[in-house]
């Protein structure tokens, strides 16, 4: 048995991400990881209200025979420095359910010892075991600061960018969330950068 490669994963996972923002009303706008990344982000339409949030994402796709998810020594020890970047673990087993993508995900901090493989059974609410969210707990723990950065000037937004540049090799998606803007600006390591010339096709000016 074989399941959808990891590219397949992100990329279903990201649109259900882009989908939910949508339908709530948000501008999504993606952007590339480049070094150009700061000139890309809107950061006038991002505080037009008090407060952004950020997160990180590491998609991981499912490996069969017993289920699993893999992880990198590396990756895992980067993404442990910073407490907003979370694992998102794919339960898609089929191209079937890619548009279950999302009802399908858990989100997992890495606050726990490397280990080369995850089972869903290491994850729940007992002891010993990992905690993780679905996404519609996930997005109310992130209105509510339980999940996330919480950004309160452009400064900090730059310091994140720099970080998600120092992360783009780990594969890690950020998300800016503007709830008051309504703005979503996803920047991704996935997304290729087109040139400086495509910049005033995202939707905004200036």
């Amino acid at each position: 048995m074989t399941y959808p490669n990891e590219r397949q994963v992100e990329y279903w996972t990201s649109r259900a991400i882009e989908d939910y923002f949508d339908n709530e009303h948000y501008n999504v706008v993606i952007v590339p990881n480049s070094q150009r990344v700061e000139h890309w982000v809107p950061f006038d339409h991002l505080f037009v209200g008090r407060e952004v949030k950020v997160f990180g994402l590491q998609y991981k796709r499912l490996y069969p025979s017993p289920d699993y998810w893999q992880l990198r020594d590396w990756q895992h020890h980067q993404m442990q420095l910073y407490d907003w970047i979370y694992y998102a673990l794919s339960g898609v087993r089929s191209i079937q359910e890619h548009r279950n993508a999302l009802h399908l995900l858990q989100l997992t901090e890495p606050d726990f010892p490397y280990r080369s493989r995850l089972h869903p059974s290491d994850l729940g609410s007992n002891p010993g075991q990992i905690r993780y969210a679905r996404w519609g707990g996930f997005v109310q723990g992130l209105f509510s600061c339980t999940f996330g950065w919480q950004l309160q000037r452009p400064e900090e937004v730059r310091e994140a960018l720099g970080i998600a540049h120092d992360l783009a090799e780990a594969l890690i998606d950020l998300y800016f969330v503007a709830p008051e803007a309504r703005v979503v600006v996803r920047v991704s390591p996935f997304v290729a950068d087109v040139g400086e010339a495509e910049r005033f096709d995202l939707g905004f000016e200036g």
